[in-house]
């Protein structure tokens, strides 16, 4: 017998779960401050009140409050300045498309949609599925991954006092992503000047900024320097040619993503990914030595060498001394190229968390160098309520409501 649900009865059904996520909120009282901010911004209350199988992480209070008292953020600047737009979108990436409960987090991260779909405006995100953050345990603490290296940790897990929705409390209010080249500045620490001053010699910042669903190894200073011989007399269509070579666009893929495959690059040339037994991810022969950087439109993944788009590269697990990308190329003294083009006042600095470059970033291999497929996401949003990104996108460009001072705690 077929069951026919009325609209009146659908609608009945969804204001009450917001309400019932409403009062599950106001019945924690650590959690008052992020209850205002969510009453304020109605459109994207409304949204989460019809959607199921989604996890929220609620900044407790003195999270809010340490936020607002750096005042040297753009999310804590959104805040202050009742900018409802930017705080839609710093919420909407505090939600989770899917299930996932303490049980989820493991010692290899685990990246996952969040609700902050395709937008743009102060905090822009392009990644079709929604924005991207992390799941690891970091000794017995659950700890979330999220943009600029950043985490926050789990102080209350597993809080399901509302159906469908399971809610973990956390004591940071976490990073947006950014673009790449706002995300490098801010992380000078890294190393990769020179790969921001090859970008923009050759006008290619906006180019990758602008793609969705990136995927970009970036050759660190070191690597730059080993082969600067090679792009000494280089023109502008050499450097484009190896530096789009780089770049995958259409497909984020997370270290804990990578098997022995090949993929395609904006260079049109394939790139060989690899996973050594002992873990070790390679892109070509160059290894990966900093993973998971995430990025407005995707993620970013440090590695050791310059990729060549004329290189062959025989093996999809590299030999222990592997062959130079740019044979005969050297270093030319102590000098590091192209960062000359990098304005050094316009870097800034953010301490990195340890667990951001300590995780195991792959799982465990066996001795065929193959690396396990991602883990499924847990139960995601039921077929009722398909494309819940999409949905939350008019929320986000609905919200119009100021908050003032209202969130300060």
């Amino acid at each position: 017998m077929r069951t026919t649900i009325t609209l009146a009865a659908y609608i009945s059904a969804v204001l009450a779960q917001s309400t019932s996520l409403t009062e599950l909120i106001q019945s924690q009282p650590d959690l008052s401050t992020l209850g205002t901010a969510l009453s304020l911004v109605p459109e994207l209350l409304d949204t989460l009140g019809g959607l199921q199988g989604i996890t929220i992480l609620a900044p407790t209070n003195s999270a809010f409050e340490a936020l607002l008292a750096q005042n040297t953020t753009q999310e804590s600047f959104s805040i202050s300045q009742s900018d409802a737009q930017a705080v839609a979108s710093i919420l909407a990436y505090h939600v989770l498309n899917g299930t996932y409960t303490s049980s989820d987090f493991s010692g290899v991260p685990t990246y996952v949609n969040t609700l902050l779909a395709p937008t743009s405006g102060v905090f822009p995100a392009n990644v079709t599925e929604g924005q991207n953050l992390g799941l690891v345990l970091n000794g017995e603490n659950a700890t979330i991954l999220s943009g600029e290296l950043q985490s926050a940790n789990v102080v209350e897990a597993d809080i399901q006092a509302v159906s469908g929705v399971t809610v973990h409390k956390i004591d940071e209010v976490l990073v947006l992503p950014r673009s790449l080249s706002e995300t490098l500045s801010r992380l000078p620490q890294v190393g990769v000047s020179a790969a921001v001053g090859a970008l923009t010699a050759t006008n290619l910042v906006q180019t990758i900024e602008e793609f969705a669903d990136l995927t970009i190894f970036i050759p660190n200073n070191e690597a730059f320097s080993a082969a600067a011989s090679a792009f000494a007399n280089a023109s502008v269509e050499t450097l484009v040619s190896v530096l789009t070579y780089h770049a995958v666009a259409g497909a984020v893929v997370f270290a804990s993503d990578i098997t022995n495959t090949t993929v395609s690059t904006v260079n049109g040339n394939d790139l060989t990914l690899s996973v050594g037994t002992d873990g070790t991810v390679y892109v070509d022969n160059a290894k990966v030595v900093l993973p998971n950087i995430i990025l407005a439109n995707g993620v970013a993944h440090i590695i050791d060498t310059v990729l060549n788009p004329e290189d062959e590269v025989e093996s999809p697990t590299p030999a222990a001394t592997p062959t130079p990308a740019f044979p005969g190329a050297t270093a030319i003294g102590t000098d590091v190229p192209f960062t000359s083009a990098v304005n050094a006042s316009d870097v800034g600095s953010i301490n990195i968390p340890a667990i951001a470059t300590t995780a195991q970033f792959v799982s465990s291999v066996g001795g065929n160098g193959t690396a396990p497929t991602a883990t499924a996401a847990p139960t995601t949003a039921p077929s009722e309520f398909p494309g819940a990104a999409a949905k939350l996108k008019g929320a986000l460009g609905g919200a119009a409501i100021g908050l003032g001072m209202a969130l300060v705690v």
